[in-house]
């Protein structure tokens, strides 16, 4: 499909049963996330893992995300991505309960990993159902999405005072509850926009669709504006201690960025509509040129407070322009594998790569280990430069 595809400044009513059950399914996979990524490396370290073992563990998980693309063939052939959201956040569910039944590194480790590779598809086959219907003109993507983002920071507060004084424990079975309501809403999800019958032509292989116009230029550009984020992520609290801002205004700098990024899924589309999805993507990449040099720079808490609104461009641009790029240029039969490839290579290789490195630059440079990803933006730029060159030809 021509990545000059008209882009509707608004979609079609939708029915509000298909737009609840996928806000569902955002709420409960980022209420998951909420609990994880600030709590769970302290009930890890809880059971008696040490710094290494930690950081090897959680590592896991993050490479289990480049299973999501084979996952997503599997979906695109089937035509039932609903169907296998449900079947993994099911394994999901109780690999989580067998957290509370094994300990020591290896068992931890192997558990680790299996569920890894249950949950990381769920996210992109969820996108993939949202990006036919938005194709579709039922929905609008970012609306649906930002009750996401929303419940992360909701679930993220509300964990941090509910674990307040209390045993490590309490991570397991608030994760057990998350993973329970992440497979309710799986059931309720909606079957794709279009599924593949048996006289649709058949999706074609993985090889396929990276010889398909702009997509290689397109994971390069979602690879480096991802990977940007690597030092923050790993080392933005450590950094943030380090040049004396208190522990309860960090929590306020993590939330603001969210904030901005819920605001700016509402009004997105119309976005969009005026910029085309490569424009998103160039704008994303020109926050990261200004956003990371600015963290290495500033002290001030109110300053960096300013600065944490350009995750709105750093994060949620990147994310709406790479989802309405996948809508505009990937035809439907392939759509959960492009989604499931934009995971991969973003949250997967690109994160799983820049945090070791993140963390070899830390440790020799501190602060200004942050014009690194100022480096990697500005890559991201040029490849979000050619990509809309493509577009215009």
């Amino acid at each position: 499909m021509s990545d000059s595809s008209p882009v509707p400044d608004r979609p079609a009513p939708a029915s509000g049963g298909e737009a609840s059950s996928l806000a569902f399914a955002y709420v409960a996979l980022f209420g998951m996330m909420g609990l994880q990524l600030p709590y769970w490396p302290v009930y890890l370290a809880h059971r008696g893992l040490d710094p290494g073992e930690l950081g090897v563990v959680l590592g896991v998980a993050t490479w289990a995300r480049l299973a999501a693309p084979w996952t997503g063939s599997w979906a695109d052939r089937r035509g039932m991505p609903h169907r296998l959201a449900a079947v993994l956040a099911a394994a999901t569910l109780a690999f989580t309960a067998g957290f509370a039944l094994t300990g020591g590194f290896v068992p931890l480790l192997l558990l680790s990993a299996a569920s890894g590779l249950a949950l990381a598809p769920v996210l992109p086959l969820v996108d993939g159902i949202a990006v036919g219907a938005s194709a579709a003109g039922r929905i609008d993507y970012g609306r649906v999405r930002l009750w996401g983002s929303a419940a992360f920071v909701i679930v993220t507060s509300v964990g941090g005072f509910a674990l307040q004084g209390r045993s490590p424990d309490l991570v397991l079975s608030m994760l057990l509850a998350a993973s329970a309501a992440l497979l309710a809403s799986t059931l309720l999800l909606p079957a794709p926009a279009a599924r593949i019958g048996a006289d649709a032509p058949p999706p074609g292989s993985m090889l396929e669709l990276l010889r398909r116009p702009g997509i290689r230029v397109f994971l390069a550009a979602i690879a480096c504006m991802q990977g940007s984020h690597s030092m923050l992520y790993a080392f933005g609290t450590r950094h943030w201690q380090a040049i004396g801002i208190p522990e309860s205004s960090i929590g306020w700098l993590w939330s603001w960025g969210v904030i901005v990024e819920v605001g700016l899924f509402a009004v997105g589309q119309r976005m969009v509509a005026r910029l085309h999805p490569t424009g998103m993507l160039l704008l994303a990449g020109l926050g990261g040129v200004i956003r990371w040099p600015l963290l290495a720079w500033v002290e001030s808490f109110g300053v960096v407070f300013a600065v944490q609104t350009l995750h709105g461009a750093t994060f949620a641009c990147m994310h709406l322009g790479a989802m309405n790029w996948i809508r505009d240029c990937i035809d439907p039969p392939a759509v959960q594998r492009a989604t499931g490839l934009y995971v991969a290579i973003g949250s997967g290789v690109a994160l799983g790569l820049g945090m070791p490195l993140s963390g070899v630059l830390f440790e020799s440079f501190a602060g200004n280990a942050y014009h690194a990803m100022g480096l990697f933006s500005v890559v991201g730029v040029l490849f979000a430069l050619s990509l809309r060159a493509d577009r215009r030809a």
